[in-house]
């Protein structure tokens, strides 16, 4: 039996970083004709733990008045830490838990391969980033990526990190990163030429993901979805206005700023990944700016709109890649777009997810030795 140990973003409250990690872990099982001891070491980091802890538990002046005038959601904020942790403890297949790089590299690991991927893991400029992604630890073993990613811009390294990401590339025997900036930053520090690969999350199809979702909505009626990272007031507008057009309420899982706290949205602050999948497949709509909105949106062939897409690399590119660059939208197209709001063909993106998985496929089984 191979045995094989992840590195990868699995324990930070963010349901792209819970969703892709298991993803990764269901399309390698599926893959192999073989049985396979499959692992994410859990990396845990205080700085990771600290990053993510709820508005309830965090100091500051500022926290102070947020835990006022968001107390009667207090206890939404503690089960959506739950919900996160039971999906972690259930539905990945994690190690003992580490706190930092010195323990990974004073424990003797004995799996065969190691995966780095995927999700930021080589920006150095992510808060809770940490050299073990980069496979520091391994002692002996093969070492590959997949979908490895060095952020969205351009990297701030000294040359002494220039150097030592350098050294650290080097030594995979297979390198896979998720967008062109990675494959140029691999490319220019060590010559050699890594494959581009979607993020794991594409790799599932919809059916997969039904089987953690459950048969049951949590809410039973018409709705649209709202996903936001950053609660910008344009695209607040824009859900406002869309939801007065089409006459639906606003459903919302993550608490993004007081403005939109005090909208009339409905607040499901409690929701880990899997309810968050369930409340995404059984709305009518998505509105997102989020790139993992707008994937699952895909996948689930879900009425969607990409808030201000083309502004968003990644959303921009995901859009152009499946023939869907038309749902994004802004302000001053709504009029027009909301007309054909449902109106939406997804087989373009349907063949292209498969061209994809197939190019994943071969990849990860040539990489990994797999029957």
């Amino acid at each position: 039996m191979k045995k094989l140990g992840t590195i990868t973003f699995h324990s930070s409250y963010n349901y792209g970083s819970h969703l892709q990690a298991y993803a990764l872990q269901e399309f390698i099982k599926k893959i192999s004709n073989e049985p396979i001891d499959y692992k994410i070491i859990n990396l845990r980091t205080q700085i990771q733990k600290d990053m993510y802890k709820n508005i309830f538990e965090k100091s500051g002046y500022k926290n102070i008045i947020k835990r006022m005038l968001l107390f009667n959601y207090r206890k939404y904020f503690f089960e959506k830490t739950n919900n996160y942790e039971k999906f972690l403890s259930e539905k990945l297949q994690v190690t003992k838990e580490y706190n930092t790089y010195e323990e990974l590299m004073n424990e003797n690991f004995d799996y065969d391969y190691y995966i780095s991927g995927s999700d930021q893991l080589w920006n150095l400029n992510a808060r809770d980033f940490d050299w073990s992604n980069y496979l520091e630890f391994v002692k002996k073993g093969k070492k590959i990526s997949y979908s490895a990613s060095f952020g969205p811009i351009a990297q701030r390294w000294s040359n002494e990190e220039k150097e030592r990401v350098k050294n650290d590339l080097e030594q995979f025997d297979c390198l896979s990163v998720r967008e062109n900036g990675s494959y140029d930053n691999v490319f220019e520090l060590t010559n050699r030429k890594a494959e581009i690969h979607v993020d794991p999350t594409m790799l599932l199809e919809k059916e997969d993901w039904l089987k953690i979702i459950g048969v049951n909505p949590i809410l039973k009626k018409d709705y649209i979805f709202f996903y936001d990272l950053k609660g910008r007031k344009e695209d607040l507008k824009l859900v406002k206005e869309i939801s007065k057009k089409l006459g639906m309420p606003v459903v919302i899982t993550k608490y993004m700023n007081m403005k939109i706290h005090f909208s009339n949205f409905e607040k499901h602050y409690y929701c880990g990944p899997i309810e968050f999948l369930n409340l995404l497949y059984n709305s009518k709509l998505v509105l997102s700016s989020s790139f993992h909105g707008n994937v699952f949106s895909v996948i689930f062939n879900k009425p969607f709109f990409a808030l201000n897409g083309k502004n968003d690399f990644r959303i921009n590119t995901m859009l152009e890649k499946f023939r869907l660059i038309d749902r994004s939208i802004t302000l001053e197209e709504m009029d027009s777009k909301i007309k054909k709001v449902y109106d939406v063909d997804f087989s373009n993106a349907q063949k292209i997810f498969d061209i994809e998985r197939e190019k994943s496929r071969k990849y990860l089984i040539d990489a990994l030795n797999l029957k």
